[in-house]
């Protein structure tokens, strides 16, 4: 239906079907449900694809300084360097350094790189200088934050680890 409703009672119960709110809903008070809420966003909290959100972007730079997302692929030896870029004031690179570890629960996750000053000096890259030694899926996080907006964004990016040279 298009009309508006107002409900009233104490007790409401939608049976049946799914109900849409087209135009959003507001509630004063509080809400009670034993079931679940969906929606594609909730004011005052990101959600996934939310248009608040600064978008963050993760992966290689080439020489003019355009950045390729996604997987990097690198042969063994070789430096890599992961590059971040967004409208932020700090990134922190964090790596999982649990490669060959068969216990998934005994994951280490480590801070890797976040500039200078504990963070406090903007370095929005990670790079590996000698590059790594055992070929493999090299996983890392990047937080970024934006003081101004009080926002961050989390994203992950991989490095594939070959030991055959990139043609």
């Amino acid at each position: 239906m298009e009309n508006i409703h107002q409900i009233t009672s104490s007790l409401f119960i939608q049976s049946g079907s799914t109900a849409e709110f087209q135009n959003g809903i507001e509630i004063i008070g509080s809400l009670y449900n034993e079931g679940s809420i969906k929606a594609s966003t909730f004011n005052g909290m990101l959600a996934g694809g939310d248009s608040n959100s600064i978008p963050l972007i993760l992966g290689k730079a080439l020489p003019d300084g355009t950045i390729v997302e996604g997987t990097i692929t690198t042969p063994i030896n070789t430096p890599v360097r992961i590059t971040a870029s967004g409208n932020f004031d700090t990134f922190c690179f964090i790596e999982n350094q649990t490669l060959n570890d068969i216990i998934l629960s005994n994951s280490t996750w480590r801070t890797v790189s976040k500039g200078l000053g504990n963070g406090q000096f903007k370095k929005s890259f990670y790079e590996k200088a000698g590059g790594y030694n055992t070929s493999g899926i090299y996983e890392y996080l990047v937080v970024a934050t934006n003081e101004t907006d009080r926002k961050s964004s989390v994203k992950g990016i991989t490095v594939k680890v070959t030991n055959t040279p990139l043609p």
